[in-house]
């Protein structure tokens, strides 16, 4: 599907842009901030969607909408927008969707299923396959419309290995040693191909054109991005060494992927090592966006972000003080003075230490 996004406010079209990249059937035709270009170009390649902001200068997002559809009928319109109370007049466009700033995954997640079905309708020759995601952080789901057999649970557990070998090979050795305990008789080789090979007929299943997920030589899965948050989580932690304004929004989003504990409740010996980078790579995106967050004044956000930090990890020294010296520049004395007091507790119980001079010292001032 070819999508066109139109919004005046550069930050919002670019964000918007990034999200929509994790949907690989989605191919990004074009984008403007000037809703007159916007429209002179879409007639030189008409999408099959777009996504319209509603209030900007010169064309609203509405009367735009119905000068695209009265040209391209076929065209689907998403309204996205900061202000609710326009919804009722952009269902004058028939929209197929009304999406709210700041637009979050898991709303456009059902947002793009909803456009998948539709688009299906309008053109059945170029139907969309059925999507399906991958959910590793917290309890695992696959979640998809058609019926999954897992035939053993030797072949869910394979592929829940193969996903935390991020795109790395796994030999025969590896597996044997992983699944069955290192045994190499007749028996156990024919098993482990029997599972390998009932997880193709799953992935096949899932994907039968192989353009989402796919098991390639040396049992190496390859799977796009959009499809599996643990995918979609490392490789931003893997290529973002350093967290700025440039990839702040793509940082908030890798975070917001992080639902619960890697694969919660599983208790596979093989998971402990990618749990622990995960949990080292949260703490590390989260304080760097926090800082991110502080160094441009969006205040709410670095404590937003902070406070989510400590629920995962309470012995994040850096984001205590970071909490502490926020409550100070805001002037809250009784934040400062109840964020003291937790971090002193935990200070105590873990690690027999106290906070710094400088904030047992401040804690005293404020106590007058």
């Amino acid at each position: 599907m070819k999508a066109w996004l139109i919004d005046d406010e550069r930050p919002c079209l670019d964000e918007l842009a990034w999200l929509l990249k994790q949907y690989p059937d989605l191919e990004l035709e074009g984008m403007d901030t000037d809703p007159a270009k916007a429209l002179a170009s879409i007639a030189e390649r008409p999408p099959d969607v777009v996504f319209l902001d509603i209030d900007m200068p010169k064309i609203d997002g509405l009367e735009l909408a119905l000068r695209i559809q009265e040209k391209y009928p076929g065209v689907i319109v998403i309204f996205v927008t900061a202000h609710a109370q326009y919804a009722l007049d952009a269902f004058k466009a028939h929209p197929l969707d009304f999406l709210l700033k700041p637009v979050r995954r898991v709303r456009l997640d059902d947002c793009i299923v909803h456009l998948r079905k539709q688009y299906t309708l309008l053109h059945p020759e170029g139907a969309v396959q059925d999507s399906f995601t991958l959910h590793c952080f917290g309890t695992f789901e696959l979640i998809c419309e058609n019926e999954i057999k897992w035939g053993t649970r030797r072949v869910r557990e394979l592929l829940l290995y193969l996903i935390d070998r991020n795109g790395s090979p796994a030999s025969k050795p590896e597996l044997l040693g992983v699944m069955f305990g290192g045994q190499e008789d007749k028996r156990t080789i024919h098993n482990l191909y029997m599972t390998i090979y009932r997880l193709k007929c799953v992935l096949y299943t899932l994907d039968p054109e192989r353009k989402l997920i796919r098991l390639e030589e040396d049992n190496v899965l390859i799977i796009a991005p959009g499809v599996c948050d643990f995918r979609d989580y490392m490789c931003f932690a893997r290529e973002n060494a350093v967290i700025t304004e440039a990839n702040a929004v793509e940082a908030a989003r890798a975070l917001s992927l992080c639902r619960g504990p890697y694969l919660e409740k599983e208790n596979f010996e093989w998971a402990s090592e990618s749990d622990n980078e995960v949990e080292t790579e949260y703490e590390r995106i989260a304080l760097g966006l926090g800082s991110c967050h502080i160094a441009a004044g969006r205040l709410a956000e670095a404590e937003r972000v902070l406070t989510a930090l400590l629920l995962r990890n309470a012995l994040c020294e850096e984001a205590h003080t970071l909490l502490l010296d926020l409550a100070l520049q805001t002037g809250n004395r009784d934040t400062y003075l109840g964020r003291y007091e937790q971090y002193a507790r935990i200070l105590k119980k873990e690690l027999h230490l106290k906070p710094a001079a400088r904030y047992r010292e401040q804690y005293k001032r404020l106590q007058r």
